[in-house]
């Protein structure tokens, strides 16, 4: 791979990785707040990639300013665990 393409596969990477939350437990709560990150999360990204567009065309400057802002909104919910023991897998 050359330069160029590293570069935009880590802004993708860093997409995926913002956008992509563990489940919710079946909890209402938890399932709210999932969709809560997930809007806030997609707000952001969509918010920096149009701004990096418009301003500095680095992905390399977008991917890192995406991982920041993720990194400012973890996971707070209970995700979803599988209680099965494994049978019948």
């Amino acid at each position: 791979m050359n330069e160029r393409t590293e570069t935009h596969a880590d802004l993708l990477n860093a997409i995926v990785e913002a956008l992509n939350l563990p489940l919710p437990s079946i909890a209402a709560a938890d399932e709210r707040e999932y969709h809560r990150l997930l809007e806030r999360r997609a707000l952001a990204v969509r918010i920096i990639l149009e701004a990096n567009r418009v301003v500095s065309r680095d992905p390399r400057l977008a991917a890192d300013m995406i991982r920041t802002r993720t990194a400012e909104e973890p996971v707070t919910y209970t995700p979803w665990k599988d209680e099965r023991d494994g049978a019948g897998r």
